[in-house]
């Protein structure tokens, strides 16, 4: 059934939610609306809270309009914050703590508004005669399978990275949260920090995030085995090793577009000598500074000196 528009007063409509991303450069929208129009009407509450379209409704008011073609959702508080949120979800200024936020968030609404499709229940397969050991265990799924879809559906994210941005906001400390907005984490870092409690992420954060992916992954199950404290020991912090595991993957792309390359019958010697001089000071520097910091080495450099030297 489709929703039919109403205008309403400009005036009486309130920017209160706190969901609303007030004060941002909306010129590129008011042209659009001088050119064409108003696209999407506003959407609000039966109390007049706007719940979606919060720079539509700047837009207009810079441009003196004093009136709008809304569309009046009346549903409960928890329906309101979701379609809220929904808005927010398509905004490509948002950040990607705050997008992980929104996306836990919805999820949990999801979940309180469909409790039955989350708390699902599956039978152990077992003897009809063994009644014992006939229990039911609660099913353990990611969220919601249409949840996913709808989101994926918005935002352009997969299923996959939906679900692990809602569990790096879920697992992750303050202390991760904060040095993610600092840069000084990846997301497959924190990926990875995420797997340890909270408090054990606090106590390990200076420690491992200046460490590769692949040393985090160590880290972290020797913590869970041996205590964090043992894990900080037996994993040095060596200088420059996010610097070292950077240009790692920087070789390993390198060597497959290479190996790719070769397949056409093209070798490094039919580049430019510009660009065989960079090749071969790469492959000296990888010989002379990977192999002494064995933690950070893969037999990459053999590999592209034994094909294409």
């Amino acid at each position: 059934m489709q929703i039919q528009a109403e205008i309403r007063k400009l005036k009486e409509l309130k920017a209160t939610n706190t969901y609303l991303r007030l004060g941002t450069d909306v010129t590129d929208l008011e042209k659009s609306i001088q050119t064409v129009g108003l696209i999407a009407p506003l959407v609000i509450s039966t109390d007049n809270v706007i719940l979606a379209g919060a720079r539509r409704f700047q837009a207009l008011l810079n441009l003196g309009f004093t009136e709008a073609p809304v569309v009046v959702i009346d549903k409960g508080e928890l329906e309101k914050e979701l379609i809220s949120i929904d808005e927010n979800l398509v905004r490509k200024d948002l950040s990607k703590i705050e997008v992980e936020g929104h996306l836990r968030r919805a999820k949990e609404i999801y979940q309180s508004l469909n409790p039955i499709e989350e708390n699902s229940y599956i039978e152990n397969n077992v003897q009809d005669n063994d009644e014992e050991n006939e229990i039911k265990k609660k099913k353990v799924t990611l969220p919601a399978e249409k949840f996913l879809n709808i989101v994926s559906a918005k935002t352009g994210l997969s299923p996959k990275q939906i679900h692990e941005a809602i569990n790096r906001d879920e697992q992750a400390s303050k202390d991760v949260k904060e040095a993610r907005q600092k840069g000084e984490l990846s997301i497959s870092q924190t990926n990875e920090i995420v797997k340890l409690n909270k408090e054990d992420q606090k106590k390990s954060l200076h420690h491992v995030k200046s460490l590769p992916v692949r040393e985090i992954k160590n880290f972290v199950k020797m913590a869970k085995s041996n205590g964090v404290e043992a894990a900080m020991r037996d994993t040095p912090k060596l200088p420059h090793a996010r610097e070292f595991g950077e240009i790692e993957m920087t070789l390993k792309k390198l060597h497959k577009q290479l190996k790719q390359l070769e397949i056409e019958g093209i070798t490094i010697e039919h580049f430019p000598n510009s660009t065989q001089i960079i090749f071969n000071n790469i492959i000296k520097f990888s010989n002379n500074e990977f192999e002494q910091n064995a933690p950070y080495s893969t037999q990459l450099d053999e590999e592209m000196n034994d094909t294409y030297q």
